[in-house]
């Protein structure tokens, strides 16, 4: 009985320690798994950026920007196509009005409602089922981060092409500028973002300053070897990316600081999205989207062109040319030199004002026009002054220092 007693313990004692040695062999496997995933998560965080995967397979991404104002506002939004492969991005400006389908099962919200009922996942989700992309990338940026980024840019150039005199006590903005070059510091930019004037379209219009606003700090990218070096440098990229809310990674933002690094006049393109007033009187897609989604695949490839050459020749800059000397009669000569050179050239008239300066304005976001002109008018000063209602895309203000004056 003792035998049997003993040899019941012993079998008990070797299952007990059979089922300890599965445990601890479990353990083991369970935490070499763990190890290994988090040390893969770990490399694919801080190493991996789906725009060089993306660049590696040729192949399109997609990202979303919205800028948030105060008191639960928005200003607009943006989504975009980027290649780093070719070193380019393309974007499509939405208003705060425009309405897009969250749900292509219920009717399309404005987004500035969406923003109000769910906040940025609502928005990012609409553009999302709307624009038919996958959005790898959404970005968020406030009025406090717009400041801050800006005044980190050390401000930005922009051109004032009418007198500003522009004051709001209660909200703290205010502008007071002549015509001519001026640098904007952060505060004046939130302050510029809030100065409309088209009575009606002032949703339109906060879109164009945010286009003149992303437009005039790409110029100083181009036309700055310098800015180029100081964004690329690492605490520069991290410092203003950080004032960004993101899902961008420290691989991701290195590749997007790349690209802007290494931009010229071709790096950015921007439109607006093509829409109607239904019968709601609410701003939508043109033909539920269609329209909206065939946009989107023009500019991926537009933005996908392999070849160095410009798409574009001078007969698709549409061209005004006005006069801002003393010199009786300069901008019908000139209007005419650059019809003969090939560029659309049809009005021409007085700027009112006189300038030292000659300045290039695009109206419509494609800065390879304003380009063009300055480079056949030997033209240092380019800006971006929005307004897609004019028929022409890019103006040439003739200043007293324009080298056919005299010619």
């Amino acid at each position: 009985m003792d035998k049997k007693n003993e040899k019941n313990i012993n079998d008990k004692a070797l299952k007990t320690i059979s089922q300890a040695n599965k445990k601890a062999v479990m353990l083991i496997i369970f935490s070499i798994i763990f190890s290994v995933s988090f040390i893969i998560a770990l490399f694919y965080y801080f190493f991996v950026s789906e725009l060089n995967i993306a660049k590696k397979n040729d192949e399109p991404l997609y990202f979303a920007i919205l800028f948030v104002d105060d008191n639960r506002e928005i200003y607009g939004a943006y989504v975009g196509i980027v290649s780093s492969l070719n070193n380019r991005i393309g974007l499509i400006g939405l208003p705060r009005n425009i309405a897009l389908w969250e749900n292509k099962n219920y009717a399309p919200l404005k987004l500035n409602q969406l923003y109000k009922d769910g906040g940025e996942s609502a928005v990012f989700r609409a553009i999302e089922t709307s624009v038919d992309k996958k959005i790898s990338y959404r970005m968020s940026i406030d009025n406090n981060q717009i400041s801050d980024i800006i005044d980190l840019m050390g401000g930005i150039k922009m051109y004032v092409e009418e007198p500003i005199e522009y004051k709001n006590e209660e909200k703290g903005y205010e502008l007071s500028f002549d015509i001519g070059e001026w640098l904007f510091t952060g505060e004046k930019v939130i302050s510029y973002l809030h100065y409309l004037t088209m009575k009606g379209y002032e949703d339109i219009e906060t879109l164009y300053r945010l286009e003149d606003i992303i437009i005039n700090s790409m110029m100083g990218l181009i036309q700055s070897p310098q800015f180029r070096n100081i964004i690329h440098a690492r605490s520069m990229r991290n410092t203003i990316f950080s004032k960004v809310k993101s899902n961008l990674r420290p691989p991701d933002i290195e590749a997007f600081t790349e690209i802007l690094a290494n931009s010229n006049e071709r790096t950015l393109v921007i439109e607006n999205i093509d829409a109607r007033i239904d019968d709601n009187g609410v701003l939508v897609p043109i033909f539920d989207g269609n329209v909206f989604i065939k946009q989107m695949d023009d500019l991926t490839l537009y933005v996908e062109l392999k070849t160095q050459k410009s798409e574009l020749n001078n007969e698709d800059v549409s061209l005004t040319v006005l006069n801002a000397t003393m010199v009786a009669g300069l901008a019908d000569r000139i209007n005419i030199r650059m019809r003969y050179r090939g560029f659309s050239a049809g009005e021409y008239g007085n700027f009112g004002t006189n300038l030292n300066e000659s300045v290039v304005l695009v109206r419509d976001g494609q800065i390879e026009k304003a380009f063009m002109v300055a480079n056949e008018g030997r033209v240092n000063r380019i800006y971006a002054k929005t307004d897609r209602r004019v028929l022409n895309n890019v103006v040439l203000i003739l200043g007293n220092d324009y080298y056919e004056i005299t010619q």
